[in-house]
Order: structure tokens, then C-alpha cells, then sequence
């Protein structure tokens, strides 16, 4: 097996795991935040935001480009900006006129109905590096379908002739080129015919003006409950693989959260099993409706931040009703899933090392409530030959012991009169990780 350096390994499946004992896979969900980031205090953004939207880095701030729906259902966006991902003002951006007067943030009024906006970011693109998919209906064409527009500062924008694509409303592109490809995550025009109720296609472009016909990618199976459907997704790629933020919708009752979808390859998707909320109904102002940002999690100080629209309504609310705002839930770096045990152990196969230290992105307190630094817990972490037998200088008594409660990516493997695995540098090896009262997230070879 090859190791890349460099590159956090997961326990998502069991690539990494030749044989294990008393340890379980549990999966994480992020914490919500109380209080939402943003929420509609401007005469201009009505009662409800949505985060149909991006947020990317521009220089050193992060600009957020979210939604809002009026009376009318007419939808327009707008732009926040922060230097910490954590505190958000509304620019007065003179671009837009709204009852009068353009002292407002929004950056893109639609001419129809519209839905769904995401941002990309074309590095290839020397005039026009920020661009924009969404869903919108045709002037002369019945139906949603997609539309782009195209902007030299992402903040004056102008439409790209013509409709995309013909499709559904809820589309979400990545952020980013992936292979040289644009990707978009997005609805069939036909998916209620076709009987599957509603489920994610994917479609790609090489220009960002011709889309492929949407290709079906994620539904609902027999580890859902019955009449529930996967109303939308927005993925990120990180480390590797690429991560879904599935917008998973239960009928009974009429909630919409938040649950996690995995993929080498962005086709072929799997959730994690049993299923649960990766941002679940927490709060009032989230108890109906999560949906993410297009562009997955922003780092802060060691801390995956993600940004999802928070509504008290699904489906069928009138206007004084509905109530949208944009929430924030953080978790750890990479500790998406760990291997949990109180006295357990697991084996890798045979690979050969890289080079580099070893780093584990570890938990060793006994209970997820405990206090950050009560870290009784431990993982011992031996090294092995080809064939399973312990190399005595790497093993028992001098093996590595490791604990502590690495939240910002992981620590440093040192075996006793500090010696590095780079020593071990080329050859062929396993290593045994014994987990006790603690979980391992992810371990690394980092040169």
C-alpha cells in the first residue's frame, strides 16, 4: 500500500484496518453555535435569509455571498464580509437600489425567479475569475434551468446569455475547479417522473458554459426510513476525498437536516451508518430546515467552520411566517470519525513509510464532556514487520505512548530517547495502534 506524506488517513472504511479488536467507528457531528451569525436586520433583506451561497477568501477577509426571499418569493444576493469568519458586516456597497436608495449589500438581482446561487472561483480566468451558477426560470423557456453570470471583482456582476442547462431548483457548484472540471451538484428537470423522489445528480463543464446531462449520484436506501429523500447537496473536497453535505429531508415531520456523504471520486457516495445528523435541528431558529454553503468548512484556529441556513419552516409557510437565518456549527480539525475504544487495538496492513514523523489527531479524554485537559486515556503505537512480529526497539517497553486532546491537527510520535519513525524510511512495516480510553481520528506521515 502506498502512504501519500503529508495527507491525514481516515478510518471511513477499512483500508487502513487489516484486523482490530473491541474498538468501534463513531462519527461525529459538529456543534452548533447558539447564536446565528447572521441574521435579517436591514429593511432590505425582509424576514428571512438564506444561505443558497459561498464563502470564499478575498484578500484578508472572507466574503459570504447568502440570500434573501421577500413577500414576492423574489430572491436576490447579497455580500458579508469578516476578517475572523466569526464576525460579519454588511457593507453599504452602492451597487443595487433598493426603495430608493443603493446604500445597501446587495451585488445580484435577478430578472426572474431564482434560486441557488453558488460561487466559483476560476484561477484560469484572468478577466473574469468570480463566477456564479444558479438556478433560474427562462424568459421564453417554461422551467427552472441554469444560469450563470460572470464578474471581474465579484462584486458587479453580468449575466451570461442564455440558460445553461435545463434542470430543477436547487443546484450547488464546488468553489473550485476539480481536475480541471467544473462540478455542480444539482437536480434533474424530470427526477419526479423518473419515480425516485428526489434525489442529487451531478453535472460537469469544462467552460462553465456547457453543462453535461445531470447524472444521478445519491438517493435514499433501506438504512433510511421510509419517504425520505435527499432534497439537495453541497460538497467539498479535502485530504483526498471528497465530502457531501447532504440536505437529508424527513417527511414525517418536515425537517430538513444536515447528514455527511463520503466519496473517492465524487460518483460513487456512501453515508455513514447508523445514520444521524452531521448538523442536526438544535435551536428555534434551526428546528425546521440546515442547509450548507457551497464551499464546505473555512479553518479557524484549528477549528472547521461550517455556515448553513437556519429556517423554523420546511415547506408551505406564508410570508410572516417564515423566519431564515445563517448559522455557524464547528468541529475539530478532520475529526470527522474516530476509532473508539477503552481497551482496543487495530493493525495496519503492510506498507512501506515514507519518511517523515508520524502525527495523531487523538482524543484520550475518557468522555466528550470532560474537561479538555482531563486526559486519563492513552494510545500506544508499536511498530512491526511484514509479518506481524514486534521489532523490539520500536515495540513494548519502547514503544510510543501518546495522550492528550489534539485539537488542531495532531501531535508528534516520539518513541522513547525521542527517535522519529524517519528512521524506518523505505522499508516495509505495519504499525499496531492500541487505543485505551481514548480515539484516534487520523494519523499521518508528515514530512
Amino acid at each position: 500500500m502506498h502512504l501519500p506524506t503529508n495527507t491525514p488517513q481516515y478510518f471511513f472504511d477499512d483500508t487502513w484496518i487489516a484486523s482490530s479488536r473491541y474498538l468501534t467507528r463513531r462519527w461525529m457531528s459538529a456543534t452548533v453555535h447558539p447564536d446565528p451569525a447572521l441574521v435579517p436586520d436591514q429593511p432590505w433583506e425582509a424576514n428571512e435569509l438564506l444561505l443558497f451561497g459561498t464563502v470564499v477568501r478575498h484578500g484578508n477577509e472572507w466574503w459570504m455571498y447568502y440570500s434573501r426571499r421577500d413577500e414576492t418569493n423574489h430572491m436576490v444576493m447579497l455580500l458579508a464580509t469578516s476578517t475572523d469568519g466569526v464576525r460579519w458586516w454588511k457593507p453599504g456597497l452602492g451597487i443595487v437600489e433598493r426603495a430608493g436608495f443603493t446604500a445597501n449589500n446587495i451585488v445580484l438581482d435577478p430578472p426572474r425567479k431564482a434560486d441557488s446561487f453558488s460561487i466559483v472561483l476560476d484561477d484560469r480566468d484572468a478577466d473574469y475569475p468570480w463566477k456564479c451558477l444558479g438556478s433560474m426560470h427562462g424568459e421564453n423557456e417554461s422551467g427552472w434551468g441554469l444560469f450563470a453570470w460572470k464578474s471581474r471583482d465579484g462584486l458587479h456582476w453580468e449575466e451570461i446569455p442564455g440558460r445553461r442547462l435545463r434542470t430543477g431548483d436547487r443546484t450547488n457548484a464546488m468553489v473550485e475547479r476539480v481536475d480541471g472540471k467544473f462540478i455542480a451538484w444539482t437536480r434533474h428537470p424530470d427526477m419526479m417522473k423518473r419515480g425516485a423522489g428526489r434525489v442529487a445528480y451531478r453535472t460537469e463543464s469544462d467552460d462553465f458554459l456547457a453543462w453535461t446531462e445531470p447524472q444521478e449520484v445519491l438517493a435514499a436506501d433501506l438504512d433510511d426510513e421510509p419517504m425520505a429523500e435527499i432534497y439537495g447537496m453541497s460538497a467539498f473536497r479535502h485530504n483526498g476525498w471528497f465530502f457531501g453535505l447532504v440536505e437529508f429531508w424527513h417527511s414525517v415531520p418536515d425537517v430538513i437536516e444536515t447528514t455527511l456523504a463520503i466519496s473517492r471520486d465524487g460518483l460513487k457516495w456512501r453515508r455513514p451508518v447508523p445514520r444521524k445528523p452531521f448538523i442536526g435541528a438544535t435551536y428555534d431558529w434551526n428546528r425546521a430546515w440546515t442547509s450548507c454553503a457551497s464551499n464546505g468548512p473555512i479553518i479557524v484556529d484549528g477549528q472547521m467552520v461550517f455556515y448553513f441556513n437556519g429556517r423554523n419552516y420546511a415547506h408551505g409557510s406564508a410570508y410572516p411566517e417564515r423566519h431564515g437565518v445563517i448559522g455557524m456549527a464547528t468541529m475539530p480539525v478532520d475529526r470527522f470519525c474516530a476509532l473508539e475504544g477503552i481497551a482496543g487495538s487495530f493493525e495496519t496492513p503492510v506498507f512501506a513509510w515514507p519518511g517523515g514523523d508520524l502525527f495523531l489527531n487523538l482524543d484520550a479524554r475518557e468522555h466528550f464532556e470532560s474537561h479538555q485537559y482531563h486526559t486519563p486515556g492513552r494510545i500506544r503505537v508499536e511498530v512491526l514487520d511484514p509479518h506481524g512480529a514486534p521489532l523490539p526497539e520500536w515495540s513494548g517497553e519502547n514503544a510510543a505512548l501518546l495522550s492528550g486532546n489534539t485539537k488542531k491537527g495532531g501531535v508528534k510520535c516520539a518513541w522513547p530517547d525521542g527517535r522519529s519513525l524517519d528512521a524506518m524510511k523505505g522499508r516495509e512495516i505495519r504499525l499496531r495502534f492500541t487505543v485505551e480510553r481514548a480515539r484516534l481520528f487520523t494519523f499521518e506521515a508528515r514530512s
